[in-house]
């Protein structure tokens, strides 16, 4: 077998292997791995937390979320009956992965001003977690998307504050309101521009010179809004081997989570080893 031939299996078994890591182990998800999909949501309208549990009343997903001011969202037993990818919600706003609890009470996103992804308030994504709508069920897209998906109509909701939520093991988001509107920094789309960056040090975008040593995470810069960069880099996984010692290109690929938006950024780089 030819040095190149090894090394394309070789790329190939290793970026299979970094899919399932982020699927599985690397990034693990919020569901139970309970077979139930049997959920019942429960909403605490004076925390506005919000519990998802299995018919085993196992927790399977935390999420913040705005009630209605002054106690007007409805409390009590509802199913779910219907779901909208927009809705028009009121005033000329607009949510998205809407859920409808009963009557006019829906679970959906943030408000919009229109029906685009760089659109929602910002101001009232920074509410998640006290009282704040007109009665429906804000949540950020990452969570209403999660109950839009998830859930099928049916679903039991039980909204009131008999029940003790637990809150998500994550700080509630903030974002600039120096202007009036925005993306929601969990939006899994991929041209949010919350999304951690991922790019080549100035150094190494000319190649790395024949026998020395190579790190790739050393040589990336990993930025994002809320997070370190030294805390990127540290969850940051690798797929891909750079051999030094032989020249030519060597394609690597690079995974990170955000754990405050818990969006997943993957990048591949094409790092050439320079010819004597």
């Amino acid at each position: 077998m030819s040095h190149k031939t090894a090394q394309k299996r070789n790329l190939a078994c290793r970026l299979a292997l970094l899919a399932l890591l982020v699927a599985m182990a690397v990034f693990p998800a919020r569901v139970h791995a309970g077979k139930s999909k049997s959920y019942t949501i429960y909403v605490n309208r004076k925390t506005n937390l919000v519990n998802v549990v299995d018919k085993q009343k196992r927790l399977v997903k935390t999420m913040y979320c705005s009630t209605g001011k002054n106690y007007s969202t409805i409390r009590g037993s509802y199913r779910t009956q219907s779901k909208m990818r927009w809705h028009a919600l009121y005033h000329g706003l607009y949510g998205q992965y809407c859920t409808r609890i009963h009557g006019p009470y829906l679970f959906h996103s943030v408000p919009y001003t229109r029906v685009r992804k760089n659109a929602v308030q910002t101001r009232e994504f920074n509410k998640l977690g006290r009282q704040a709508s007109h009665g429906c069920i804000r949540l950020s897209v990452a969570d209403a998307k999660w109950i839009y998906q998830n859930c099928p109509l049916g679903t039991r909701v039980v909204i009131g504050e008999k029940y003790k939520l637990k809150a998500p093991d994550r700080a509630r988001l903030t974002i600039s309101t120096k202007k009036k509107t925005g993306w929601d920094p969990t939006d899994p789309d991929k041209r949010n521009p919350y999304k951690v960056q991922i790019s080549l040090k100035e150094a190494y975008r000319q190649g790395v010179a024949l026998g020395t040593d190579f790190n790739l995470i050393q040589a990336l810069d990993f930025r994002s809004v809320f997070t370190s960069s030294d805390q990127l880099a540290a969850g940051a996984r690798t797929a891909g081997t750079v051999d030094t010692s032989v020249p030519g290109t060597y394609p690597v690929k690079v995974a990170v989570r955000d754990p405050a938006t818990r969006l997943i950024t993957i990048k591949i780089f094409k790092i050439e080893v320079l010819a004597p």
